[in-house]
């Protein structure tokens, strides 16, 4: 006989005066402050002013945030919202799309670099990919523990079951994603101590195809959202080739070495 794991935990941590705290929120927070130190220990080892490092990851957060929640509004709950469009900003009541968040943490650096001359934007973009995956580790914990994303029905014996989605037990896919995206922040911190700026292009190399071809072969777990296209593949995984693609090409120009990091106004890389 199996034993499954059954998933009950209250999305609330706990309660300040009249303030409830989500672990969603806490682990959200949680990933920023690491992304923190991750990119102030990437700085100092790199000898680089880390003054503005807080602005930078403020960028990411809130260029993050609204790339996220309109791809998950036009890509996958466009029906609803084109009914509800008063919806769109209530972020609070969850409905956030990874894909689009990425996107929208580009266009933050983008805009970031042409405002702040002396960091160089392809060496920021390729850094950046370096210190963001501890977060997108504890946000799928937060998805955990809001029992949302659930996988397909399965008997391994690992399976949980979500009792305020269903009885039937199901993959813990998001934490299957949290696993791998834990291991893979570990790779490139291992990476960048062993290459620091001289493989340029290898961390986005490990970010766009190792990242997003864990997301495809995961969702092969999940309960789909969206359409199914040839009766195999997601909406989801669909989404995810794009960014599989440009992994593919950034590996073939770091094998290359066709890939070099600009100076910065200040001399620096």
């Amino acid at each position: 006989m199996l034993f499954y794991i059954n998933w009950t935990v209250n999305p609330e941590a706990f309660h300040i005066a009249f303030l409830s705290i989500k672990w969603y929120g806490l682990l959200w927070g949680t990933g920023l402050m690491s992304t923190f130190f991750l990119g102030s220990y990437i700085l100092k080892t790199l000898g680089r002013d880390e003054e503005k490092l807080t602005v930078l990851i403020q960028y990411i957060f809130v260029f993050g945030l609204i790339g996220a929640r309109l791809a998950q509004v036009f890509f996958y709950e466009w029906d609803y919202f084109q009914a509800h469009p008063e919806k769109i900003i209530a972020v609070w009541e969850g409905g956030l799309a990874s894909h689009g968040g990425v996107i929208g943490g580009l266009i933050s650096l983008i805009i970031f670099c042409r405002r702040n001359k002396d960091y160089p934007l392809f060496w920021t973009i390729d850094h950046a990919a370096i210190v963001v995956l501890l977060l997108a580790s504890l946000i799928r914990l937060g998805n955990l523990m809001n029992s949302e994303i659930v996988g397909k029905a399965t008997d391994v014996p690992w399976a949980f079951v979500f009792h305020s989605y269903d009885n039937i037990p199901r993959h813990p896919v998001v934490l299957y994603e949290s696993i791998a995206y834990f291991l893979i922040q570990l790779l490139q911190l291992y990476l960048f101590r062993k290459y620091r700026d001289t493989r340029p292009g290898i961390y986005l190399v490990v970010f766009f195809l190792l990242v997003f071809s864990v997301r495809f072969l995961i969702e092969f777990f999940k309960v789909p959202e969206g359409h199914i296209f040839w009766g195999v593949i997601s909406k989801t995984q669909m989404l995810n080739l794009p960014f599989i693609f440009t992994g593919i090409i950034f590996l073939v120009l770091v094998m290359q070495r066709k890939l070099h990091y600009k100076m910065s106004s200040n001399g620096q890389l």
